[in-house]
């Protein structure tokens, strides 16, 4: 049990880079001018979700219901930024040229 507790641990704490992780993401996104902004935001938003279950899971194991917002956001935030990438951001682009000039 010991091992298994561990492991359950482990991942959790291994959400902290990932979170931080998603602030500067969140803020690239924001000043992008390819992406919405507001997916910008609920990156950022994200990232303070993410730091807050970690931290509730820890301090306060007893008190799930504080991270239930934070999940909602963070799978909005993901799931928004994943299909804006597949849906919108693939364009059509023609190919160049070797010597820089585009097809007719």
């Amino acid at each position: 049990m010991l091992f298994i507790n561990l492991c359950t641990n482990g991942r959790i704490i291994a959400q902290i880079p990932y979170g931080v992780w998603l602030f500067p993401l969140g803020y690239l996104v924001f000043k992008s001018g390819f992406l919405p902004k507001i997916l910008g935001t609920l990156l950022i938003v994200d990232c303070f979700g993410l730091l807050i279950y970690v931290f509730q899971y820890f301090l306060l194991p007893g008190y799930k219901v504080i991270s239930y917002p934070c999940m909602v956001v963070s799978f909005i935030a993901e799931l928004s930024l994943t299909l804006w990438l597949l849906i919108k951001g693939v364009k059509d682009q023609e190919p160049a040229l070797a010597d820089g000039q585009k097809q007719k």
